[in-house]
C-alpha cells in the first residue's frame, strides 16, 4: 500500500465519523509518516496517564522518587470512574510501582491522582516540556466536577505530540534504556483488548507464559463523553511504529466496546498495521 493510498483510506474513515478525528503515525525503521489533522488539539482523557508514568520513571532515575516508595490510601484520595482503589478499604499500603501498574493496567483514577499528588502537576508538565512537546498540558488531577465543564480541563494534546514522544522514547533519545524498558514493561502489563489492538494478531498473554511474541503493544486509551483516544507503540515483525488516534465531539453516547469512537481507533489501527506491520 502506498502512503497516498493509506492516507486516502484514513481520510475516508474520518469523513464517516460523526465528530472530529486526528491521526498520526511514524514507522521507526522506514521513517514513513502518515498524518491526518495531527496538529489539532484534543482532550486526552486518560491517555495523559502516559506522561504521569513518564514523570514517575524520570524522577526514579533522578533519585527524586523511587518506584519502591510507599503511599497509604486515604478516603480523601478516592476518585470515581475507572479503577478499583475507589472500593478498597482505607489504609492499603502501595508502592509507586503498584500505583503505576494500576494506572496503566486498569486506568485506575485513584492511583493516578495519588501519583500526581506525589509527583506534582508542575513536575509532569516540566517533563512534557523537556522532551519538546509544546501542545500537551496536564491541567490538574482528575476532577469530574471540572471535567463536566469541559473535557479540556483534565489535559489536552495532539496526535503529533504523542507520536513524537513515542518515537523519541523508542529511539532512546529522552531517557536511558533502563528507563525506556521500565516504562514499556509497565505499559505492556495491560491485558484487556483495547481499540488499537482489537483487529491485530496480538496475544497479550504470550510474554508472561514464555511464548514467542513477535508483536507487542504498549498503549493507553482515553475515554470521556464524546472523546475516545489512544496512543502508544506497536512492535511487529517489520519493526516498530508509534501511533496516536484521537477523537472529540463524537455523537455516540454509549460506553461500550462498540462505541463509534472506539471502533474508529480500531479501524484506523488496522489500516496502518496492514500497511506497515504485515
Amino acid at each position: 500500500m502506498t502512503p497516498a493510498t493509506l492516507r486516502e483510506q484514513l481520510q475516508e474513515l474520518s469523513d464517516g465519523f460523526s465528530g472530529i478525528a486526528g491521526i498520526a503515525a511514524h514507522h521507526l525503521d522506514s521513517d514513513e509518516d502518515v498524518a491526518l489533522n495531527d496538529t489539532a488539539p484534543f482532550p486526552t482523557a486518560s491517555s495523559i496517564k502516559i506522561f504521569v508514568l513518564f514523570e514517575l520513571v524520570r524522577q526514579h532515575q533522578r533519585d527524586n522518587a523511587h518506584i519502591w516508595e510507599r503511599m497509604t490510601l486515604r478516603d480523601v484520595d478516592k476518585t470515581p470512574g475507572s479503577g478499583m482503589l475507589y472500593d478498597f478499604l482505607d489504609g492499603a499500603n502501595l508502592t509507586l510501582h503498584d500505583l503505576a501498574v494500576l494506572m496503566m493496567g486498569i486506568s485506575d483514577n485513584t492511583a493516578t491522582n495519588m501519583l500526581i499528588g506525589r509527583l506534582g502537576v508542575g513536575g509532569v508538565n516540566e517533563a512534557i516540556r523537556e522532551v519538546g512537546l509544546c501542545d500537551t498540558v496536564l491541567n490538574g488531577p482528575i476532577d469530574f466536577d471540572r471535567i463536566r465543564e469541559s473535557n479540556d480541563n483534565l489535559a489536552v494534546s495532539t496526535p503529533r505530540d504523542f507520536v513524537s514522544f513515542f518515537t523519541r522514547l523508542l529511539r532512546g533519545e529522552i531517557m536511558s534504556q533502563g528507563g525506556v524498558d521500565m516504562m514499556l514493561d509497565i505499559m505492556r502489563i495491560q491485558k484487556n483488548i483495547e481499540p488499537i489492538r482489537r483487529y491485530l494478531p496480538f496475544n497479550p498473554y504470550a510474554r508472561e507464559f514464555g511464548e514467542q511474541q513477535d508483536m507487542w503493544v504498549a498503549s493507553k486509551t482515553g475515554s470521556l463523553k464524546g472523546v475516545r483516544c489512544e496512543a502508544g507503540a506497536i512492535q511487529t515483525r517489520r519493526g516498530a511504529y508509534a501511533l496516536a488516534v484521537m477523537t472529540k465531539d463524537g455523537q455516540d453516547p454509549t460506553f461500550t466496546s462498540e462505541n463509534e469512537g472506539t471502533l474508529f481507533i480500531s479501524k484506523a489501527s488496522k489500516l496502518i498495521y496492514d500497511a506497515w506491520g504485515e
